[in-house]
């Protein structure tokens, strides 16, 4: 498949070429001026910059717009894709190179959704969506692959943007130029838990021009790094943008063999490869969610920006992030203490059914577990990385603490009869240790190295901890990008 002779891309099979090419985050410096306009040359931005195409006989037509951040892992609008009808020709996205160009294919998209408040039956949907596409051109080898550098933050009221994207545009023979096009403005408008339905995610308000097609194209801030994607916009202004924020929590499939290594990935794990960049504060849990944190003048315009009825939807944080290093030097290690406390007091106190489920976890095969009668565990080493994720406020004596950490050295001591556990010695003892018998009672142990998550309230008066709960556990997991 080819586009017209002018803009001629031909669509071939999957390139495997992509992996191997070159990868740079240059990006381009505009002027401080409000208004929209060309931008210098049309492969300005290179492969960051994405042109939403739809092929058909009489030619192309530019749809919308996106931007590259990994290989073969781009954003764009929601509201774009659902231009193309799920039974007919899908998108092909094109970026544009000095004397080149570059055709791209989606493999697996992904967005973020739930439930309307008028109706639950209907899904409202970010209109924010992350794509993983394979090369299916010419790879072009001698020229970079130029990816955007992303940043998680809230743009402040009075910060200048700048928005790129291409026009709404057909490409055929009478069509000269394909144009993309950079726009200016200044935020005027925070909506950190999104404007309603209309748009579910987080959000920020620009006094800038922008027109159809740009759509799904990038927001950047001064130093060139992108920060939203843009989702709507008034004739003449204002636009409206939705933070990449919920694009840390997706996961698509790979194109590229080290983004193939699990079944999914994340930006963040394109970013853990060097195959993305991401600039701010973020941290992913082992358990997968993610926390950001925001600069004191970002909380103060996120708090400001609340309409009463979303502040009940947000915990009001106990400590600061001065307050918060203060304390965990203060309590770190009693918390520690506590923490793992609650810990052996809450296994020793299940089931032994429950006890299997956890050692299920090291792939013991069912039949040694169902053999297992009775069991005790007990703590080798202490444990490590105690990292507090929230403190929220009870009353003027009392914050509740939600945290994580790691117990590397887990020790599990298991009994069995005796009998049994002679007829299957070979497969006990390549998976646990130390196993002896004593009055027909087989014992033997097994380490494991766990995550638990849990929570406790400190009381500010008597300095103590109490309520200490443990809320989910997981298994140290193998590496997950």
């Amino acid at each position: 498949m080819t586009a017209d002779a002018q803009h001629s891309v031909r669509i071939t099979s999957g390139n495997p070429a992509l992996t191997d090419l070159t990868l740079s985050w240059r990006t381009a410096e505009y002027g401080a001026e409000d208004g929209i306009g060309p931008m210098g040359s049309l492969h300005e931005a290179g492969d960051a910059l994405v042109a939403v195409a739809r092929f058909e006989e009489d030619g192309v037509t530019i749809l919308g717009s996106g931007v590259m951040v990994a290989p073969g892992m781009l954003l764009t609008a929601t509201h774009v894709l659902d231009e193309f009808p799920a039974d007919g020709p899908g998108p092909v996205f094109l970026t544009f190179l000095p004397s080149a160009k570059r055709a791209w294919l989606p493999q697996d998209v992904r967005t973020i959704s739930r439930p309307s408040i008028f109706d639950a039956e209907r899904k409202i949907s970010s209109d924010l969506s992350l794509v993983s596409c394979t090369l299916n051109s010419e790879a072009h080898a001698g020229l970079p692959l130029m990816l955007a550098p992303m940043q998680i933050a809230l743009p402040l009221v009075g910060d200048r943007l700048w928005a790129m994207g291409f026009r709404h545009q057909g490409i055929d023979k009478q069509a000269a130029l394909v144009t993309p096009l950079v726009s200016s403005g200044l935020v005027t408008a925070a909506f950190p838990m999104g404007r309603g339905e209309r748009m579910v995610s987080p959000c920020f308000e620009v006094a800038m021009e922008t027109v159809g097609g740009m759509s799904g194209g990038a927001v950047v801030n001064d130093k060139g790094y992108l920060v939203g994607i843009l989702s709507s916009s008034f004739e003449g202004g204002p636009s409206y943008v939705t933070l990449i924020w919920d694009a840390i929590r997706m996961r698509v499939r790979g194109s590229v063999p080290r983004l193939q290594v699990n079944d999914t990935v994340s930006v963040m794990g394109a970013n853990e490869w060097g195959l993305a960049k991401i600039k701010g504060s973020v941290e992913r849990d082992p358990f997968g969610d993610v926390r950001i944190a925001l600069s004191d003048d970002e909380m103060a315009l996120f708090t400001t920006s609340l309409s009463r009825a979303e502040w009940t939807e947000v915990k009001t944080s106990a400590l600061n992030r001065e307050q918060l290093e203060d304390f965990e030097e203060n309590w770190g290690r009693e918390l520690e203490e506590a923490a793992v406390e609650i810990v052996l007091q809450t296994l020793n106190g299940l089931p032994v059914s429950r006890i299997q489920e956890f050692l299920e976890d090291s792939d013991i095969p069912e039949d040694l577990l169902t053999a297992i009668e009775g069991f005790s565990v007990e703590d080798f080493d202490g444990l490590e990385d105690i990292s507090i994720t929230s403190t929220e406020a009870i009353d003027e004596t009392r914050f509740r603490l939600d945290y994580y950490f790691d117990i590397p050295s887990l020790i599990w001591t298991v009994e069995m009869d005796a009998g049994f556990a002679d007829a299957h010695a070979s497969s006990l003892d390549v998976r646990f240790f130390n196993r002896r018998v004593e009055n027909g009672i087989a014992r033997m142990e097994m380490a494991q190295r766990r995550y638990f998550r849990g929570s406790a309230i400190f009381h500010r008066d008597a300095e103590i901890f109490t309520d200490a709960t443990i809320t989910l556990s997981a298994i140290k997991p193998r590496r997950k990008a």
